[in-house]
């Protein structure tokens, strides 16, 4: 499914994203591998339970947070995505566990035209993941860069 030009972008609208995921140990150890974190806390089911806050190992947040992101993916950016321009007030207001199931939600906050470049439009996204007992469990703000309709038709 195609994403949404910069023309389609409402600011105020708040997108609620269908499915969810459930996240399991594998894959905090897998993400946490793949990035070179080697946070025992995430990894360390002992360790974790003798020195972490929660008597279990946390799941890793940068991947919380790609999950969040990454569920809006399909039904705003998909294909119409140019750039990522940055990421700020990120919080993790509540810890997320393997087994723990991942929701998300996405608010238009701001849409800009780019008068350098009428092919292109900026779109300032809050993004928000909530876990399957209705907390909070990440927010991001992040800024992207999206196709305009200008730019249908031009050779690449």
């Amino acid at each position: 499914m195609p994403g949404l030009m910069f023309e389609d972008f409402e600011v105020g609208r708040r997108y609620d994203h269908d499915g969810g995921r459930s996240v399991t140990q594998f894959d905090n150890i897998w993400y946490s591998c793949m990035t070179l974190n080697t946070q025992p806390l995430h990894s360390n089911i002992d360790f974790a339970e003798r020195n972490g806050l929660y008597g279990k190992p946390l799941f890793n947040s940068m991947y919380t947070l790609s999950i969040v992101i990454g569920q809006s993916s399909a039904a705003l950016t998909h294909g119409t995505l140019l750039d990522v321009l940055g990421l700020d007030e990120i919080d993790f207001p509540k810890p997320t566990f393997a087994q723990d199931t991942l929701y998300s939600r996405t608010t238009v906050n701001a849409a800009r035209p780019r008068p350098q470049d009428e092919s292109v439009g900026e779109i300032e996204f809050f993004h928000e993941g909530i876990n399957q007992r209705g907390e909070t469990i990440a927010s991001a703000r992040r800024t992207v860069l999206v196709r305009r309709r200008s730019s249908l038709g031009r050779s690449e």
